[in-house]
């Protein structure tokens, strides 16, 4: 598996996501084997999610998250990118950063289709 996530969102272009398998080498793992797929982002407050199931996995003792970092949510079964200095009050397994299309981000909305796959 390569060490970049693209998100592909339909009609707004590519977010890519440098991944640092170090991290969180298990849930890495499991979001290889789940890829490629397709979902939809909700943007909640400084947050987008990305509902995508990987199991209740945990490692890592964070709760918070800084700009642009990336994590999966294990309570709430979902892919998170951080827009700002988030506190989820909540384990999230940290899995890498936004490298390119951050300007996107703050577009997501609600209800854009995004397909997700390594490269």
């Amino acid at each position: 598996m390569e060490n970049e996530l693209i998100l592909e969102v339909k009609d707004l272009g590519n977010i890519v996501v440098r991944l640092e398998p170090a991290l969180s080498p298990l849930t890495y793992a499991r979001l290889g084997k789940s890829l490629p797929t397709r979902a939809n982002a909700i943007r909640y407050s400084q947050v987008v999610l990305i509902p995508l199931d990987l199991g209740p996995v945990s490692e890592g003792k964070r709760t918070s998250l800084r700009p642009y970092e990336v994590g999966y949510w294990v309570k709430k079964r979902s892919l998170v990118i951080a827009l700002g200095n988030v506190d989820l009050g909540e384990q999230v397994n940290v899995l890498g950063y936004v490298i390119n299309g951050t300007e996107l981000l703050s577009k997501l909305n609600g209800g854009y289709s995004i397909k997700l796959s390594i490269k």
